[in-house]
């Protein structure tokens, strides 16, 4: 059986002026957002980090997280794909899309939200995990030689990282 790697990443942090009337899927990254977003795209550029393909919630949070990391990588515009449908999708929803996923892609990454994102992590590991902090990432390797046969318990984690915690000053 092949292997096969899925990265999840939750958004950055996000925010909107207190008493601002900006929609949920328009909320932008926060000043610390954007710092720990280049943070782990620096991360992970160091480490060689290259999917073959990263597709992104629509939402302006997680479009410029997806953004900042796949300038960070150098990962080419054909290979960052927003999709409307990873929009604060459930689990469920999520494995459908990664079900369709082509299997030319050996390396799949998926920026979007929680709790679909944590939910998704402990089905595919068949564990109660922690949860991803924003911007965290959960790197899974998958005993699957076809996307379309993603089941429970079918994947391990091989890497999980955070930003490292504000320092007090």
């Amino acid at each position: 059986m092949s292997k096969r790697l899925l990265t999840l990443i939750r958004h950055a942090e996000a925010g909107a002026p207190h008493g601002s009337r900006i929609a949920d899927h328009n909320r932008p990254l926060t000043e610390r957002g954007r710092r720990d977003a280049s943070r782990l795209g620096a991360l992970l550029s160091s480490r060689g980090f290259m999917p073959d393909c990263l597709w992104s919630s629509d939402a302006e949070r997680a479009q410029t997280t997806a953004r900042i990391l796949g300038q960070a990588i150098a990962l080419s515009d054909s290979e960052l794909d927003i999709r409307s449908g990873l929009y604060l999708a459930h689990m469920g929803t999520l494995c459908d899309a990664i079900r369709e996923a082509s299997d030319d892609l050996g390396h799949l990454v998926l920026v979007g939200h929680n709790p679909g994102l944590s939910e998704l992590w402990d089905w595919l590991c068949d564990k109660q995990g922690f949860g991803l902090p924003t911007c965290g990432i959960a790197r899974l390797e998958l005993d699957l030689s076809r996307w379309s046969q993603l089941e429970r318990g079918c994947a391990h984690l091989v890497e999980f990282d955070r930003p490292e915690p504000a320092s007090l000053e």
